[in-house]
């Protein structure tokens, strides 16, 4: 796998088995209704305003890691490929 441990491949393997079993707990209640956000409005409503949310989240924090990950990288490296206005 291209120098990747078994250690780490064991953790990959193993961080998504329990997304995707997370993800389908939150999907099931939603969708019988036994959350509070569902339970107010239409479950289909709560499913895409969680993975809106979900998104919108993930957006955030790739800016944040892009801005703490290239303050000690010289500008000058990537001042024409990424002009700032």
């Amino acid at each position: 796998m291209g120098g990747t441990s078994t250690c780490t491949l064991i953790k990959n393997v193993y961080s998504t088995i329990l997304l995707i079993f997370s993800v389908t707990i939150v999907m099931g209640l939603i969708f019988t209704r036994q959350t509070k956000l569902s339970i107010d409005v239409h479950p289909a409503l709560a499913f895409f305003v969680l993975w809106g949310l979900i998104l919108w989240l993930g957006m955030v924090e790739g800016g944040q890691a892009s801005l703490v990950g290239l303050a000690p990288i010289n500008p000058a490296l990537y001042k024409d490929s990424h002009p700032t206005t």
